[in-house]
C-alpha cells in the first residue's frame, strides 16, 4: 500500500507550515518544552541548597561598651596602652552544633535533590507521554481529514449530478436527497476531526514551544500504516520496571526525604554550644581582661517533642504513599498490558488492505452507478461501508501506535 499522496491534502497548509517527523517532534521537545527548563533549574537551584548546607555557621565579633570620649587632653593612646581611658569591650563567639547537625542537614538538602530530580522523571513521563499521543493522534487526523475530504468531494460531484436530473424529474427527488444528507454527514465528519486536529495543534505547539510564525504543524506520517503490530513483552519483564516510573520513584524520594528531616529534628534535640572569646579594655579589674567561656541552651521544657513527633508521622505517611503509588503503577501495567493484547488479536483478524481495497471498489461502484449497472441503495449501502470502515481502519492503525505509548507510560521506560 502507498501513501505517499497523504500530504494532507484539505488541511490547507501554508508557507507557515513547520514540518516535523516524530524523531524531530521528540528532539525539539526535550530541547525546547518550557516545563522541563524550568524544572532543571530548580534542580540546580536544590543543589545548590546541598553547598549551602555544607556550609560551617560563621562566627560572630561584637563590639560594646565603646567610649570615644576622653577626659584627657591628650590625644588617643594607642588600643593596647593605658591609661584608663577610651573603654572597649568586645566578644567572639563561634558556634559549635552537635549530635552531626551539619552531616544531618547536608543529608537533607541531598534528599531534597533527590525529590526534585524525581518529580523531574514523573514529569518528563507525563509530558512525554501527552507527547506522543498528540503525534499519533495528528498522524490519525491528518489521514483522516485527507480521507473525508476526497469522500466530501465524491459525494458532493455525486449530489450534484443528481440535483440537475432531479430537477429534469430523470430521477426520484428521494435520491437526490438522500446524496445530499450523505455530502452533509461527510462535513459533518470533517468538522468534527478539524476540531480535534486544531486542539492537538494547540497542545503540541505548546510542547515544542512554537513561535506563533509557524502555527501549522505537520507530522510526517510515514510509518502509520505499519506492517505489524509492536512486540508486547511479558508481564512479569513489565511488572519488574514497575520501580523507575517517575511517580515510584518520587514516593521512594520523599519517603527518604522523610527520614533525612526526622534525623535532622531529632539532632535539634540536642542543644549547640557556643565557644566564647572576650577581652575588656578597662571595664575590669585590670586593665586589658581576656575571658574565655562557652554558652548553650539549657533543654529543660524544650526539647524539640512536637516537631520529632511530627516529622515521625510525616515519615510513616510517606511510606503509605510510596507503597499506593507502587501498587498504582502495577495495576496501571497490568491494564496497559491486558488492552495491548485484546487489541492485537483484533490487529490479527484485519485486513489491513480492507481500506485500499475499499477505495477500488468505490471507484467501481460509482461508475456503475452512473451507467446504470446498480442500484442507487446499493451504492449508499456500500459507500455508508465505506466511511464507517474508513474511521475504523484508521483507528486501529491509531491504537497499534498508541498501546505501546499506553505500555511505556505505564512502565516508565520510554526508551
Amino acid at each position: 500500500m502507498r501513501w505517499g499522496w497523504l500530504i494532507a491534502w484539505g488541511i490547507g497548509l501554508a508557507q507557515d507550515t513547520l514540518y516535523l517527523s516524530l524523531q524531530e517532534a521528540e528532539q525539539r521537545f526535550l530541547e525546547k518544552n518550557l516545563l522541563l527548563l524550568a524544572h532543571k533549574l530548580q534542580i540546580e537551584a536544590e543543589k545548590a541548597l546541598v553547598w549551602q548546607a555544607r556550609l560551617w555557621p560563621n562566627p560572630q565579633l561584637t563590639i560594646e561598651q565603646l567610649d570615644p570620649f576622653t577626659s584627657a587632653e591628650a590625644g588617643f593612646p594607642p588600643l593596647l596602652n593605658n591609661p584608663r581611658i577610651n573603654q572597649i569591650a568586645s566578644t567572639f563567639s563561634q558556634t559549635i552544633l552537635t549530635a552531626r547537625k551539619r552531616l544531618k542537614g547536608i543529608a537533607l538538602a541531598e534528599a531534597s535533590v533527590q525529590v526534585q530530580e524525581a518529580a523531574f522523571a514523573e514529569l518528563l513521563r507525563q509530558l512525554r507521554y501527552e507527547l506522543r499521543k498528540t503525534l499519533y493522534g495528528l498522524q490519525r487526523d491528518q489521514v483522516l481529514i485527507e480521507l473525508t475530504t476526497r469522500q466530501a468531494e465524491l459525494l458532493n460531484q455525486l449530489s450534484q449530478r443528481y440535483r440537475r436530473l432531479s430537477e429534469s424529474a430523470l430521477v426520484p427527488l428521494p435520491e437526490y436527497l438522500r446524496i445530499e444528507n450523505l455530502y452533509m454527514q461527510a462535513l459533518a465528519d470533517l468538522r468534527e476531526i478539524r476540531q480535534r486536529w486544531e486542539a492537538q495543534q494547540n497542545t503540541l505547539r505548546q510542547l515544542l514551544r512554537v513561535p506563533g510564525e509557524a502555527p501549522i504543524l505537520w507530522i510526517d506520517t510515514t510509518g502509520f500504516y505499519r506492517a505489524s503490530f509492536p512486540l508486547i513483552p511479558p508481564l512479569e519483564a513489565l511488572l519488574s520496571r514497575v520501580g523507575q516510573r517517575g511517580d515510584v520513584k518520587l514516593a521512594a524520594a520523599e519517603m527518604r526525604l522523610q527520614e533525612a528531616s526526622l534525623s535532622v529534628e531529632r539532632a535539634l534535640a540536642y542543644p549547640d554550644i557556643d565557644i566564647v572569646v572576650n577581652f575588656d579594655r578597662t571595664g575590669g579589674y585590670r586593665f586589658n581582661q581576656w575571658g574565655v567561656g562557652w554558652a548553650m541552651p539549657l533543654p529543660l521544657f524544650n526539647r524539640n517533642q512536637g516537631r520529632i513527633a511530627a516529622a515521625r508521622y510525616a515519615r510513616q505517611a510517606s511510606e503509605l504513599r510510596y507503597q499506593q503509588a507502587y501498587l498504582t503503577a502495577q495495576s496501571e501495567v497490568i491494564q496497559a498490558w491486558r488492552n495491548a493484547l485484546f487489541i492485537r488479536s483484533q490487529w490479527e483478524q484485519t485486513s489491513l488492505n480492507l481500506l485500499e481495497r475499499y477505495q477500488r471498489a468505490e471507484a467501481a461502484y460509482r461508475e456503475n452507478l452512473m451507467a446504470g449497472r446498480i442500484g442507487f441503495l446499493t451504492y449508499i449501502d456500500f459507500f455508508e461501508s465505506y466511511r464507517t470502515l474508513t474511521t475504523n481502519i484508521t483507528e486501529l492503525f491509531y491504537l497499534s501506535h498508541q498501546v505501546q505509548n499506553d505500555i511505556q507510560y505505564a512502565t516508565g521506560d520510554f526508551e
